[in-house]
């Protein structure tokens, strides 16, 4: 969790100015009209916080798992008019809501971090998972709003990744999370993910390729299973449930998202 929090920080401290640096132009262009332009992809942002903050604060209050329930994320950003609002009033709006969050999150006790949450397929995680989940949320659209030298968290070097520098930044951060964001550029972004025990992924909004470095197991995905070794390549459509099961102990993979929100 501590390695979530700094992660948090970090961008509290730093996110605000590099919107602030961005042309209005840039901000406000739409890749189509019916795609969020970066400042209503920020405004979506604000909506997560805001109820996240809300989850994250009343989920240790429940007396029994805690329910979350989805919210409206289109309707949301129509009505807030995010397109038309002053950028400072929205910078400063999300940074103080991550803020609180950051201060909540800090004074969770080990007994709140383990409450159970249900997620709205009816999954249980707990609430260190839930908040883990949002900062990954964040970090998935910081790459669709600052440019790629901005928004990487890992690997900054275009021409490549090396497998052994990649497993040795994940092997740092195993105890905390299960995955290393590698690599980023315009919509694309590279992951090394190792789960353990069991795999608690939720659908993504892009498109995705899993590359199976090593291990075995099963892959479930609309419905079915098959099995899946080192080696094989597999697709997975935005928004499909999926996840890898009874997989061995040194089950790596490589998970590529690319294209726009929805899928292509």
């Amino acid at each position: 969790m501590n390695t979530t929090l700094n992660q948090l920080d970090h961008w509290i401290k730093n996110f605000p100015k590099a919107v602030l640096g961005l042309a209005d132009a840039d901000l406000t262009a739409k890749p189509n009209p019916k795609k969020w332009s970066k400042k209503e992809i920020l405004g979506h942002l604000i909506d997560s916080a805001q109820y996240n903050l809300q989850r994250f604060t009343t989920a240790p209050l429940a007396t029994t798992a805690y329910q979350v329930i989805p919210y409206p994320q289109s309707e949301l950003v129509d009505r807030n008019q995010y397109q038309n609002a002053e950028l400072p009033h929205l910078v400063q709006l999300w940074q103080s809501l991550n803020q609180q969050i950051h201060h909540v999150c800090t004074n969770l006790s080990a007994t709140d971090l383990k409450k159970a949450i249900l997620l709205p397929d009816q999954q249980e995680v707990d609430l260190a998972f839930l908040i883990k989940d949002y900062l990954t949320h964040f970090e998935y659209h910081l790459a669709q709003i600052l440019p790629p030298d901005e928004s990487s968290l890992g690997l900054t070097e275009p021409d490549g990744i090396n497998y052994q520098t990649a497993h040795q930044r994940l092997q740092a951060v195993l105890a905390t999370q299960k995955f290393v964001t590698l690599f980023r550029h315009g919509s694309m972004y590279v992951e090394l993910y190792a789960p353990e025990k069991e795999d608690l992924q939720q659908p993504h909004e892009q498109d995705e390729l899993y590359v199976i470095i090593s291990g075995s197991g099963t892959f479930f995905k609309a419905g079915k299973r098959f099995p899946f070794q080192a080696g094989d390549v597999i697709f997975v459509g935005a928004g499909k449930v999926h996840r890898f099961e009874d997989f061995t102990s040194d089950f790596q993979t490589w998970v590529v998202f690319y294209g726009p929100l929805g899928g292509e």
